[in-house]
């Protein structure tokens, strides 16, 4: 558990702070609902309503990728969880907290931030793989398109930072 959380969720809530339900309250163990509460306290909304409509379309685009991993042998579920719970921290407290609560991704989610915010090497060597790919699609459309290399060259540079930032940088989960 990450050192932020920790220290968020050590000191004693009271009823007025608590922001998850009493429905939820009941179905989740006393542990749980003490994490969401620090994760909840640890994210704030943008005060932008533009832009909070972009991260709520982003987060919703990104909560159906991770439906269709729950189907789809071989398709990341926790990646595209994480990316939604970003974009829905970044939006609405009220729908990060649906997430973080939702029966088919809450478990998920919660997993994910008791690891540490460590994603499993699966998801890892997926999402470079993934931003690989997109990377040599995009290079070869500018190429297609006539650029004299500094587009390609730029998605290069920006390709091999995400690739190092995910590879190296996010922990590895157990």
């Amino acid at each position: 558990m990450s050192d932020m959380v920790s220290t968020t969720i050590s000191e004693p809530l009271t009823s007025e702070q608590s922001t998850v339900s009493k429905e939820s309250e009941e179905t989740l163990p006393l542990g749980d609902v003490e994490l969401i509460e620090g994760i909840l306290a640890e994210h704030k909304p943008s005060a932008n309503p533009v832009s909070r409509v972009l991260w709520v379309v982003s987060g919703s685009l990104f909560v159906a990728f991770a439906v269709i991993g729950v189907f789809l042998p071989g398709w990341p579920t926790t990646s595209w969880l994480v990316a939604a719970a970003y974009c829905y921290a970044r939006s609405s407290q009220r729908m990060f907290k649906w997430l973080l609560t939702n029966r088919l991704f809450g478990n998920i989610l919660l997993d994910y931030y008791r690891a540490g915010k460590a994603l499993p090497l699966h998801s890892k060597i997926f999402i470079c793989g993934f931003i690989a790919l997109v990377s040599g699609f995009s290079i070869w459309g500018l190429t297609k398109a006539g650029d004299p290399g500094f587009g390609q060259t730029t998605i290069v540079i920006v390709a091999i930072i995400g690739i190092w930032w995910v590879g190296w940088n996010v922990p590895t989960a157990e």
